[in-house]
Protein backbone atom coordinates (compact mmCIF):
# COMPACT_ATOMS: atom_id res chain seq x y z
CA UNK A 1 0.00 0.00 0.00
CA UNK A 2 1.70 3.27 -1.12
CA UNK A 3 0.98 6.08 1.64
CA UNK A 4 -0.34 9.66 0.07
CA UNK A 5 2.11 12.91 -0.81
CA UNK A 6 3.01 14.52 2.75
CA UNK A 7 4.67 18.03 2.97
CA UNK A 8 6.03 18.98 5.72
CA UNK A 9 6.22 22.53 6.30
CA UNK A 10 8.58 25.18 7.96
CA UNK A 11 6.67 26.52 11.04
CA UNK A 12 5.42 29.72 11.20
CA UNK A 13 7.20 32.75 12.83
CA UNK A 14 5.42 32.81 15.95
CA UNK A 15 6.17 28.61 16.33
CA UNK A 16 10.13 29.40 15.62
CA UNK A 17 9.88 32.57 18.60
CA UNK A 18 8.50 30.41 21.13
CA UNK A 19 11.04 27.44 20.45
CA UNK A 20 14.30 29.61 20.22
CA UNK A 21 12.57 31.51 23.52
CA UNK A 22 11.84 27.73 25.18
CA UNK A 23 15.45 26.53 24.57
CA UNK A 24 16.55 29.48 25.87
CA UNK A 25 14.94 28.84 29.10
CA UNK A 26 15.32 25.25 29.30
CA UNK A 27 16.58 23.78 32.64
CA UNK A 28 16.25 19.90 32.34
CA UNK A 29 17.47 19.57 35.93
CA UNK A 30 14.61 22.11 37.46
CA UNK A 31 12.18 20.07 34.91
CA UNK A 32 13.30 16.45 36.47
CA UNK A 33 12.62 17.60 40.13
CA UNK A 34 8.48 16.83 40.10
CA UNK A 35 9.93 13.11 39.68
CA UNK A 36 12.26 13.05 42.81
CA UNK A 37 9.61 11.49 45.32
CA UNK A 38 8.22 9.25 42.31
CA UNK A 39 8.31 5.10 41.49
CA UNK A 40 10.41 4.72 38.68
CA UNK A 41 11.22 1.11 37.10
CA UNK A 42 14.63 0.38 36.64
CA UNK A 43 16.04 0.30 33.17
CA UNK A 44 16.28 -4.13 32.39
CA UNK A 45 20.16 -4.48 32.37
CA UNK A 46 20.03 -7.67 29.93
CA UNK A 47 18.95 -4.83 26.88
CA UNK A 48 22.36 -3.52 27.08
CA UNK A 49 23.36 -6.75 26.92
CA UNK A 50 22.75 -6.55 23.34
CA UNK A 51 24.93 -4.94 20.91
CA UNK A 52 22.49 -2.92 19.06
CA UNK A 53 19.82 -1.66 21.17
CA UNK A 54 16.62 0.47 19.82
CA UNK A 55 14.03 2.44 22.13
CA UNK A 56 10.89 2.75 21.18
CA UNK A 57 9.27 6.08 22.88
CA UNK A 58 5.54 6.14 23.31
CA UNK A 59 5.27 2.44 22.14
CA UNK A 60 1.53 1.84 22.35
CA UNK A 61 0.60 -1.80 22.38
CA UNK A 62 4.66 -2.53 21.37
CA UNK A 63 3.01 -3.52 17.55
CA UNK A 64 6.12 -2.08 16.30
CA UNK A 65 8.91 -3.75 18.71
CA UNK A 66 6.91 -6.99 18.60
CA UNK A 67 7.67 -7.40 14.91
CA UNK A 68 11.62 -6.17 14.63
CA UNK A 69 11.96 -8.18 17.58
CA UNK A 70 11.28 -11.05 16.08
CA UNK A 71 12.57 -9.96 13.14
CA UNK A 72 16.28 -9.27 14.08
CA UNK A 73 16.75 -11.45 17.43
CA UNK A 74 20.32 -10.10 17.54
CA UNK A 75 19.06 -6.45 18.34
CA UNK A 76 17.30 -5.59 21.77
CA UNK A 77 14.13 -3.42 21.33
CA UNK A 78 12.92 -1.88 24.74
CA UNK A 79 9.28 0.11 24.63
CA UNK A 80 7.76 2.80 27.43
CA UNK A 81 4.41 4.03 27.46
CA UNK A 82 2.52 5.54 30.33
CA UNK A 83 -0.71 4.84 29.01
CA UNK A 84 -3.11 2.95 31.63
CA UNK A 85 -4.61 0.67 28.90
CA UNK A 86 -2.05 0.85 26.44
CA UNK A 87 1.24 0.47 28.59
CA UNK A 88 -0.23 -2.86 30.62
CA UNK A 89 -1.65 -4.27 27.44
CA UNK A 90 2.18 -3.86 25.41
CA UNK A 91 3.49 -5.33 28.61
CA UNK A 92 1.31 -8.43 28.49
CA UNK A 93 1.76 -8.84 24.70
CA UNK A 94 6.06 -8.59 25.50
CA UNK A 95 5.23 -11.37 28.41
CA UNK A 96 3.07 -13.49 26.31
CA UNK A 97 5.78 -13.36 23.42
CA UNK A 98 8.50 -14.56 25.51
CA UNK A 99 11.37 -13.12 23.20
CA UNK A 100 14.66 -12.59 24.80
CA UNK A 101 15.55 -9.54 23.06
CA UNK A 102 12.09 -7.77 23.87
CA UNK A 103 11.58 -5.79 26.64
CA UNK A 104 8.75 -3.22 28.16
CA UNK A 105 8.04 -0.41 31.00
CA UNK A 106 5.13 0.68 31.58
CA UNK A 107 5.82 4.53 33.04
CA UNK A 108 6.21 7.98 31.86
CA UNK A 109 9.08 8.42 29.07
CA UNK A 110 10.67 11.40 30.49
CA UNK A 111 12.27 10.87 33.89
CA UNK A 112 13.33 7.25 32.33
CA UNK A 113 15.60 9.10 29.89
CA UNK A 114 18.40 10.41 32.08
CA UNK A 115 18.82 6.80 33.19
CA UNK A 116 20.28 5.54 29.75
CA UNK A 117 23.63 5.77 29.16
CA UNK A 118 25.41 8.52 27.05
CA UNK A 119 25.59 6.79 23.46
CA UNK A 120 24.08 3.33 24.42
CA UNK A 121 21.52 3.38 21.91
CA UNK A 122 21.54 2.65 18.23
CA UNK A 123 18.15 3.55 17.36
CA UNK A 124 15.32 5.51 18.81
CA UNK A 125 11.48 5.95 17.29
CA UNK A 126 8.86 8.29 18.20
CA UNK A 127 5.78 7.01 16.37
CA UNK A 128 2.35 9.36 16.47
CA UNK A 129 2.70 11.58 19.65
CA UNK A 130 0.17 13.73 21.08
CA UNK A 131 0.27 16.51 18.97
CA UNK A 132 -0.43 19.03 21.83
CA UNK A 133 -2.45 21.36 19.62
CA UNK A 134 -3.38 24.51 21.33
CA UNK A 135 -0.57 26.66 21.74
CA UNK A 136 -0.85 26.94 25.83
CA UNK A 137 0.17 23.05 25.38
CA UNK A 138 3.02 23.41 22.67
CA UNK A 139 6.03 23.35 25.20
CA UNK A 140 4.82 19.62 25.64
CA UNK A 141 5.78 18.78 22.52
CA UNK A 142 9.17 17.19 21.61
CA UNK A 143 10.56 20.34 19.63
CA UNK A 144 10.19 22.65 22.64
CA UNK A 145 11.06 20.50 25.32
CA UNK A 146 14.06 20.53 27.72
CA UNK A 147 14.72 16.70 27.29
CA UNK A 148 14.98 17.29 23.58
CA UNK A 149 19.11 17.48 23.18
CA UNK A 150 19.05 14.25 25.93
CA UNK A 151 17.61 12.06 22.99
CA UNK A 152 21.14 13.15 20.62
CA UNK A 153 23.39 12.43 23.69
CA UNK A 154 21.53 9.03 23.96
CA UNK A 155 22.15 8.27 20.47
CA UNK A 156 25.46 6.27 19.01
CA UNK A 157 27.29 7.81 16.19
CA UNK A 158 25.78 6.92 12.70
CA UNK A 159 22.60 6.26 15.35
CA UNK A 160 18.87 6.75 13.97
CA UNK A 161 16.11 8.64 15.63
CA UNK A 162 12.40 8.94 13.60
CA UNK A 163 9.51 10.30 14.01
CA UNK A 164 6.54 10.05 12.19
CA UNK A 165 2.79 12.29 12.52
CA UNK A 166 0.10 12.42 10.30
CA UNK A 167 0.12 16.39 11.84
CA UNK A 168 2.32 18.20 8.84
CA UNK A 169 3.07 21.61 11.50
CA UNK A 170 4.51 18.76 14.33
CA UNK A 171 6.90 17.87 12.08
CA UNK A 172 8.23 20.60 10.61
CA UNK A 173 8.31 22.33 14.29
CA UNK A 174 10.85 18.94 14.79
CA UNK A 175 12.60 19.61 11.62
CA UNK A 176 13.50 23.01 12.74
CA UNK A 177 14.08 21.78 15.97
CA UNK A 178 17.06 19.15 14.69
CA UNK A 179 18.22 22.20 12.65
CA UNK A 180 18.54 25.08 14.75
CA UNK A 181 18.57 23.96 18.48
CA UNK A 182 21.63 25.26 19.51
CA UNK A 183 22.73 21.48 21.21
CA UNK A 184 21.83 19.67 18.13
CA UNK A 185 24.39 19.97 15.45
CA UNK A 186 25.56 16.18 15.63
CA UNK A 187 22.17 15.48 14.23
CA UNK A 188 21.95 15.72 10.29
CA UNK A 189 18.68 14.63 8.69
CA UNK A 190 18.33 11.32 6.06
CA UNK A 191 14.93 11.97 4.78
CA UNK A 192 11.57 13.78 5.10
CA UNK A 193 8.86 12.94 3.39
CA UNK A 194 5.80 10.57 3.50
CA UNK A 195 5.87 7.46 5.73
CA UNK A 196 8.49 4.83 4.06
CA UNK A 197 6.26 1.62 3.61
CA UNK A 198 7.59 -0.72 1.77
CA UNK A 199 6.16 -4.13 2.88
CA UNK A 200 3.17 -6.35 2.48
CA UNK A 201 2.66 -5.88 6.15
CA UNK A 202 2.00 -1.83 6.45
CA UNK A 203 1.85 0.05 9.88
CA UNK A 204 4.48 0.14 12.31
CA UNK A 205 2.12 1.01 14.85
CA UNK A 206 -1.96 0.66 15.40
CA UNK A 207 -2.51 4.49 14.58
CA UNK A 208 -0.42 3.87 11.15
CA UNK A 209 -2.55 0.97 10.26
CA UNK A 210 -5.69 3.09 10.93
CA UNK A 211 -4.47 6.00 9.19
CA UNK A 212 -3.19 3.78 5.97
CA UNK A 213 -6.65 2.35 5.56
CA UNK A 214 -8.90 5.64 5.78
CA UNK A 215 -6.01 7.20 3.11
CA UNK A 216 -4.78 9.85 6.23
CA UNK A 217 -1.59 11.32 4.93
CA UNK A 218 1.22 10.21 7.59
CA UNK A 219 4.75 12.26 7.56
CA UNK A 220 8.26 10.53 8.59
CA UNK A 221 11.63 12.13 9.45
CA UNK A 222 14.94 10.42 9.85
CA UNK A 223 18.40 11.78 11.54
CA UNK A 224 21.74 10.22 11.61
CA UNK A 225 24.11 11.24 14.50
CA UNK A 226 27.28 12.24 12.83
CA UNK A 227 30.95 11.32 14.04
CA UNK A 228 32.84 14.07 15.32
CA UNK A 229 34.77 14.01 12.15
CA UNK A 230 31.85 14.54 9.99
CA UNK A 231 30.59 17.45 8.12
Amino acid sequence: MQPPPFEIPHPDADAVRQMEKAWSRADLTRYLVRWQNSVLPDLPPAFFDYPTRALDLGCGLGRYILRESARNPDTAYLGIDKGSFRGGSMQERIEKAGRLNLFGLHTNVIPMLPKFPAASLDQITIFYPNPWWPPKHRQKRWSYHPILPLLAKLIKPNGTLVIASNEAFYLGEFRYALAHHPHLGSMMETYAGPIDITEPEAGRTHFEVKFLETGVPCGELRFKKRHHNQN
